[in-house]
């Protein structure tokens, strides 16, 4: 199962995460935050990189994203990117993440990415969710049953 969470900065989107995660075994779910795949900025200089739109969907690597919910999906492994916001950078050190049944994304533009809305709202995100302010609106899908992953 997929869960797509996304709104505003500030709606809550961490919140209604933190309240799935606290209801679901940890060894049931994986937790992906789109903030971990900003753009790396080392080639700007410092006093450029916070002049940056983190708000607009070219600020993320989004490519990767997708690559790396679609293998959580297969059941692979992936080296979740880690993220330093004081300096708009990728560390150089990943996290490894184990694939798990629940995969929880979240992020203020998941589903700005056609590739994640149309397709996977479509194929195999079970639930998204969009959050605004102080409550949720929940969509559901059935995932149809042996979906194919393609590029």
């Amino acid at each position: 199962m997929i869960i797509g969470i996304s709104g505003g900065t500030g709606s809550g989107k961490t919140t209604v995460a933190n309240r799935i995660l606290e209801s679901v075994s940890a060894n049931e779910v994986v937790f992906i935050q789109q903030d971990s795949y900003y753009r790396n900025l080392t080639d700007l200089p410092l006093d450029y990189r916070g002049l940056a739109n983190f708000d607009h969907p070219d600020a993320l690597d989004n490519e990767l994203l997708v690559n790396h919910v679609r293998r959580l999906r297969s059941g692979e492994a992936i080296e979740l990117p880690l993220y330093d916001f004081k300096t708009h950078a990728r560390l150089n050190e990943t996290r490894a993440v184990e694939s798990k049944p629940i995969v929880i994304v979240e992020g203020i533009l998941i589903f700005a990415d056609p590739r994640l809305l149309n397709r996977w709202i479509s194929r195999c995100l079970s639930i998204r969710l969009t959050t605004f302010a102080s409550f949720a609106v929940c969509v559901a899908t059935s995932p149809s049953a042996g979906v194919q992953w393609s590029q």
